[in-house]
C-alpha cells in the first residue's frame, strides 16, 4: 500500500467491498441512489459490483442472497485538495455506497418471521465485517465500531445504524515549493464512517461511507540559508461536519 496516497485516499478507500463467494447468476435490481444530490455534490460512480454474498438452508428452505452495490467517490472535494495542494494530493478522499441485498426465495415469501430476521441479520453481519475489513485492509488502525441506534430513512423505515471511528498513522510527505523540498512528517489522519441496514421490499439495503474526521493543517519552517527561514503552510481546509452531513443525507436517501 502507499501510504502517502492514503493520507488523501484512505478515508474512502475500499469500504463498500461486500466481498461474496462469486457472481451471482441472474438480475436484481441495483439500489436507488440520490442522483439529484449525487450530481450537484460533485459525486462520481466508481464501482458497480454484484455477488453472492450468502448462501445456507433456514427452517427447511435454501436460501441465497445477492447484494449489487455501487460506490461513489466525491469528485468534487478530490479535485479542490489537489488543486490546494498544487498536485501533491489528487485522490479521494470521501465516498459512498449504497448496497441492495436481494434473497432467493423473497424475504416476504419465507414464512416464518423468525428464519426472516436470521437471514437479514446474518446478511447485516457479513455487511458490518466486510466494513470493517476493508477499512483495516485499507491501512486505518484502532478500528472501533459502536451502535448508534437508528437512522430514519426516506423509504420509511428505521435503519440499524453503526457508526466507526478510526485512525491512519502516514510515512512523511513531501512537496516541491519553488525548487525547494519542503516536508511534513509523519503523523495520524483521523477517519469516521457510518454503516446503515434496513428491510424494505423483501430484501436488505446497506448503505454507508467514510470521510475525513478532522482537517489537516500544518505549518512548516524551512531554512534556506543562515539567514532566510520560509515558513509554509499547508492547510487543506477539510470540513469534517459538512461531510458527515453530506454522506448521512445521501444513506437516507437510498432506496
Amino acid at each position: 500500500m502507499d501510504r502517502r496516497r492514503f493520507l488523501a485516499g484512505a478515508a474512502a478507500a475500499g469500504v463498500a467491498g461486500l466481498a461474496g463467494c462469486g457472481t451471482a447468476s441472474g438480475t436484481v435490481r441495483p439500489p436507488r441512489t440520490p442522483d439529484d444530490r449525487l450530481d450537484e455534490g460533485g459525486w462520481e460512480r466508481t464501482r458497480a459490483d454484484t455477488e453472492e454474498v450468502l448462501s445456507r438452508t433456514v427452517g427447511g428452505v435454501d436460501v441465497t442472497a445477492t447484494a449489487v452495490t455501487r460506490v461513489y467517490d466525491d469528485a468534487a472535494l478530490r479535485a479542490a485538495v489537489s488543486e490546494r495542494t498544487l498536485g501533491a494530493i489528487d485522490a479521494p478522499l470521501s465516498n459512498v455506497f449504497a448496497s441492495r441485498i436481494a434473497f432467493s426465495p423473497n424475504l416476504a415469501d419465507i414464512p416464518l418471521e423468525s428464519a426472516r430476521e436470521e437471514l437479514a441479520d446474518r446478511a447485516g453481519e457479513v455487511a458490518r465485517g466486510q466494513f470493517e475489513s476493508q477499512l483495516s485492509s485499507a491501512g486505518l488502525t484502532d478500528v472501533s465500531g459502536s451502535d448508534a441506534g437508528t437512522l430514519t430513512v426516506e423509504t420509511g423505515e428505521d435503519a440499524s445504524l453503526t457508526e466507526y471511528s478510526a485512525a491512519f498513522e502516514f510515512d512523511a510527505l513531501s512537496f516541491d515549493v519553488r525548487g525547494e523540498t519542503v516536508t511534513i512528517e509523519e503523523g495520524s489522519v483521523a477517519v469516521e464512517g457510518l454503516l446503515a441496514s434496513w428491510i424494505h421490499d423483501g430484501g436488505l439495503l446497506i448503505a454507508g461511507g467514510a470521510y475525513p474526521a478532522e482537517n489537516f493543517a500544518r505549518t512548516v519552517d524551512r531554512d534556506l540559508s543562515e539567514a532566510i527561514t520560509v515558513t509554509v503552510d499547508v492547510d487543506l481546509g477539510l470540513t469534517p461536519d459538512a461531510y458527515r452531513e453530506e454522506v448521512r443525507g445521501i444513506v437516507r436517501r437510498v432506496e
